[in-house]
């Protein structure tokens, strides 16, 4: 395995990968078909007694032989990788480093060796330190028998990740939650599914089961009602839904998606690669114990201020865009701060 990897790994630019030779006379210098594309980064020589030593291009990229050949490799590697992680944690910190967005295709790919795949995959996550990963199997080890799930997050770094309301309940409650920013992440986690019996979900879901104990201070009956309406009324088709949040701590709103949509980095990714791609509309969950939104609460029942109600559900709404990094025009959004703020020092 080579010390770091080529500049254009994911590019179409092919690096000779293995030699073929039959009882030691060469055959061919760039025998990629013996190893899976996720692992062609691996450089090496092969010498098998199984080929004639006339063996024609053509019998060397087709022939059963070539194929049995490609299934030992590919154990044998992945053998020699488990052994590395095992024994030599600094080795594979360093390989993964440098290999794994490569590696994590084959779980869409070689679906024999998939579950040793998974073994393979590392994440930074809410509990490890800076510079340390965890398994999904050092996960589900630090699990309480309460927590039925394996929790991620995606994001373009650890510390926008740290920052997203979503995450507030779970660091409350001291649950575990995988970070995702590794673009290929987002297309191979959800070919997982699950690992030892438990689902891995997305936080940034709608439907995602969390047991909060209800705070005693949050808005309640008709006035919880009362505002969530007016947020739907003034919000319109800027959004999904609007529903109470159960994940909320100290933010007065977020944005999540529905069961059904892709999360929100995942719309991102997509976005990149089609420009004509429109991701699906957002829910947004309030926060109905942060006193913001107990004041906006307040207005909607005095029926005082409208025009300043609605200004603050539009910039809570805007917010939420601008913290996932979806807010398209900033223009109205800064307008609206600035009057906020010469009302507020008049």
């Amino acid at each position: 395995i080579p010390e770091s990897a080529p500049p254009a790994m994911f590019t179409d630019v092919h690096e000779k990968s293995l030699q073929l030779y039959s009882s030691k006379v060469f055959i061919n210098d760039d025998a990629k078909n013996l190893l899976p594309e996720y692992l062609r980064f691996v450089k090496g020589v092969v010498d098998t007694e199984d080929l004639p030593l006339n063996v024609s291009r053509e019998v060397t990229q087709n022939s059963q032989v070539m194929a049995k050949i490609n299934q030992v490799l590919t154990k044998r590697i992945l053998g020699l990788l488990e052994e590395m992680a095992e024994k030599r944690p600094e080795n594979f910190k360093k390989f993964y480093k440098n290999f794994s967005s490569l590696l994590k295709t084959g779980i869409n790919s070689d679906f024999t060796n998939k579950d040793r795949i998974i073994e393979l995959l590392r994440f930074d996550s809410s509990k490890t330190a800076a510079e340390e990963m965890t398994s999904f199997n050092a996960y589900v080890s630090r699990m309480t028998s309460e927590q039925k799930d394996i929790f991620y997050i995606s994001g373009n770094s650890n510390e926008q990740i740290e920052k997203n309301p979503n995450l507030e309940y779970f660091k409350e409650k001291g649950i575990e939650v995988l970070y995702l920013t590794d673009p290929v992440d987002v297309f191979t986690i959800p070919y997982i599914q699950e690992y030892d019996g438990k689902k891995i979900v997305s936080i940034e879901k709608s439907d995602i089961d969390l047991d909060k104990k209800e705070d005693e201070s949050s808005i309640k009956g008709d006035a919880a009602d009362s505002l969530v309406k007016l947020f739907k009324e003034t919000l319109g088709d800027k959004v999904a839904d609007v529903i109470e949040s159960q994940r909320l701590v100290n933010s007065p709103a977020t944005l999540v998606v529905g069961k059904d949509s892709v999360d929100p980095h995942t719309e991102k990714m997509m976005q990149m690669m089609d420009k004509s791609f429109t991701g699906s509309k957002r829910i947004l969950e309030i926060n109905m114990s942060h006193p913001l939104i107990k004041n906006l609460s307040r207005l909607n029942i005095e029926n005082t201020d409208i025009e300043t109600l609605k200004k603050s559900i539009n910039q809570i709404f805007e917010s939420s865009l601008l913290i996932e990094g979806q807010l398209k025009d900033p223009s109205d959004f800064v307008k609206r701060m600035t009057d906020f703020m010469t009302k507020a020092t008049q």
